[in-house]
């Protein structure tokens, strides 16, 4: 670290605003761009950027940067750009089993039942692709296990379960983009 940053640091310890404001002004800008090309949510990157600037305002006795001081910023708001990024893949997953349970349990209903989610859900999965989408309503309709649709279709375990893997990626995507849809898990 160089001698800038340890005056910069100084004088944060001593809560001089002035230094944190230019500190803000001079990298906000930057780790905002930074953060944005990784989450592509302006809304999240200004969250996270600002979290860090708190966070370094209101625990600046207790840091510890070893490198320099932009090295730091940088690495906070990457780490917190990750970790969102990781809680957003959980939640999809969340996502997924909710509609995956849905779509069981829309098999087994009367079709007048829920109509409005069981068109929302036929729609998504009229836009697979004619074998994926064969085989997903093997799956999740019928009921058939991967062996058995492998068999049906003549193509191994292995593409059956690609076909699956792709067919949840996409439905996740649509289903999770319908503008009515909320989840609060």
């Amino acid at each position: 670290m160089d001698i800038s940053d340890k005056v910069i640091l100084n004088e944060l310890k001593k809560r001089n605003k002035r230094v944190f404001e230019t500190l803000f002004y001079e990298y906000h800008p930057k780790l905002l761009r930074y953060v944005d090309r990784i989450v592509f949510n302006r809304d999240v990157s200004e969250d996270i950027v600002q979290s860090i600037f708190v966070t370094l305002w209101e625990k600046i006795d207790s840091i510890q940067i070893h490198t320099s001081l932009q090295s730091y910023l940088f690495q906070s708001v990457r780490y917190k750009a990750f970790a969102y990024l990781k809680h957003l893949n959980v939640e999809d997953n969340y996502k997924l089993l909710y509609w995956e349970n849905k779509v069981l349990e829309n098999a087994d209903k009367d079709a007048s039942t829920d109509s409005e989610l069981s068109q929302i859900i036929q729609n998504a999965v009229a836009t697979l692709p004619p074998e994926m989408g064969k085989i997903f309503q093997a799956k999740y309709s019928s009921g058939m296990q991967t062996k058995d649709i492998a068999l049906a279709f003549d193509i191994s375990e292995n593409t059956v379960k690609t076909h699956l893997k792709r067919a949840k990626k996409q439905l996740r995507y649509q289903l999770s983009r319908a503008s009515f849809i909320h989840f609060y898990l």
